[in-house]
């Protein structure tokens, strides 16, 4: 989950405030930036803000090469599958097994 919350999701950033026509002031948001057509997500951002060291960014350049949002999304997804199963079952034998007051 990390890798894809970092690596692959769209990020806005807020900017600023504005008001509205009621005086009511309001987040301004950048453009949210993504991998395509235009790099700018979590791991773009960061490595623009120039505070990472070079060997960190090196890794994370590697990491962002090799790592593919489909493959990574499908485990994620199955992962999910399997821990809402075997939630299921433990959670049914609990209902079965509490009592209600009458």
């Amino acid at each position: 989950m990390r890798v894809r919350l970092n690596l692959f999701t769209a990020t806005t950033k807020a900017i600023g405030w504005r008001s509205n026509k009621h005086s009511r002031k309001t987040r301004v948001y950048d453009t949210p930036r993504t991998r395509y057509p235009v790099p700018g997500n979590r791991y773009q951002r960061f490595t623009y803000s120039g505070i990472m060291t070079v060997e960190k960014a090196a890794e994370c350049a590697t990491l962002f090469g090799v790592t593919n949002p489909a493959d990574l999304t499908r485990k994620i997804t199955s992962t999910q599958i399997r821990l809402i199963t075997l939630a299921k079952d433990k959670t049914s034998t609990v209902t079965v097994s509490v009592s209600r007051a009458v």
